[in-house]
């Protein structure tokens, strides 16, 4: 299964390795395709204050854990996306959160599932139709079928 990874299961992987989303990212997930967009590299960076404030670990192991969890994830470039995939994107996003349409467009691309802790844009994709977004316990329950 593709699962695509949004920046929010990122964030709070590192800045609580030990919690039940780090845990099933690292862990759990090894059988499968991880993907996702390289839009995570600037939301990462734009976060990068707050997660070392949170993490509560000095910078230099910060940015060590950051490379072993990126080494799980494959990047793809958002020009590899179809036009078709980014304007459906567009359509579910408007009204949630637009800055999620890259994550979303590549679901929608790779045919994946896209893997998120951001309650409103589950939500808000769920009531537009679009049923390939999980939080951690759909996920959970979608894998041990």
């Amino acid at each position: 299964m593709k699962i695509i990874i949004d920046t929010n299961i990122l964030i709070s992987t590192l800045m609580n390795l030990d919690s039940r989303i780090g845990t099933f990212l690292l862990k759990e997930l090894n059988e499968h395709e991880k993907l996702s967009c390289y839009m995570l590299y600037v939301e990462l960076f734009d976060k990068k204050e707050k997660i070392v404030r949170y993490s509560k670990i000095p910078e230099s192991e910060l940015l060590e854990l950051l490379y072993l969890v990126l080494k799980k994830i494959q990047f793809i470039n958002e020009y590899q996306i179809s036009q078709v995939s980014w304007n459906k994107a567009l359509e579910l996003t408007e009204g949630i959160d637009v800055k999620d349409v890259s994550f979303v467009a590549l679901t929608i691309e790779s045919n994946g599932i896209l893997w998120t802790g951001d309650k409103k844009l589950h939500t808000g994709l769920k009531a537009k139709g679009f049923t390939s977004v999980c939080l951690l316990e759909e996920l959970q329950e979608k894998l041990n079928k």
